[in-house]
């Protein structure tokens, strides 16, 4: 499991895009053999025709871009003082930050507005925990307040942290799922094609009298 913490020195996210793939693919064959014909059975090296795939290329890009704006959102979050901001403010903040150079003029200017509350918040808990000594009722009560605020606030940080590594890996899964999909349906055409009854993933088998990994493999980078 991987935490966004807050004030940890590096920020971990999740590897690049790793292809947990079927460790059997059983396809029966559509057009039916005829009963005469001998059944065919082949086999296919399932993730190297993911690993070959252009599929895989274009998706491995969008998820390197997707995981690098979400670190980028998170180390922007933890340098400033965002954890004296309210948790709706920080989720607006984040929200502003992830859009980037698309964001308007108005959401920046309240990305600074935000901005700005927070630092003066820190400052002034700053200023009254250093004068502890001759503080008056109300700026005891005013440093308690800004204490706890800090102190949740760290909490709220480290929620949306563990926010925003969901929706990497959500993002991961989402194309391990198309991955998947683009090879079966690659391997289905050229079974239906070679009229195999079954293709068996080769991990799991020794010997088939057809090995369609190379069909199915420029049907893929296509």
């Amino acid at each position: 499991m991987i935490s966004l913490q807050y004030r940890m020195r590096t920020v971990r996210f999740l590897a690049p895009l790793a292809l947990s793939l079927l460790g059997g693919v059983v396809l029966p064959l559509v057009t039916p053999t005829p009963a005469h014909a001998q059944q065919q059975f082949g086999i296919v090296d399932f993730q190297s025709c993911a690993a070959q795939s252009k599929l895989k290329k274009d998706l491995d890009s969008q998820f390197d871009v997707f995981r690098k704006v979400m670190a980028g959102v998170f180390n922007k979050l933890k340098e400033g003082n965002v954890i004296f901001l309210s948790k709706p403010e920080m989720v607006e903040l984040s929200a502003i930050y992830e859009k980037g150079d698309k964001a308007t003029a108005a959401e920046s200017t309240r990305a600074t507005d935000l901005l700005k509350k927070a630092d003066q918040s820190a400052g002034t808990l700053n200023r009254l925990a250093g004068t502890q000594g001759t503080l008056k009722d109300t700026e005891k009560k005013e440093l308690e307040r800004l204490s706890n605020l800090q102190n949740e606030g760290i909490t709220l940080l480290n929620e949306i942290g563990a926010e925003l590594e969901r929706r990497i890996k959500e993002r991961g899964d989402s194309f391990e799922d198309q991955l998947e999909k683009a090879v079966k349906e690659a391997v289905k055409k050229v079974a239906q094609e070679k009229n195999l009854a079954m293709v068996f993933n080769s991990n799991i088998v020794i010997y088939a009298s057809t090995d369609i990994t190379d069909d199915v493999v420029k049907i893929l980078q296509k």
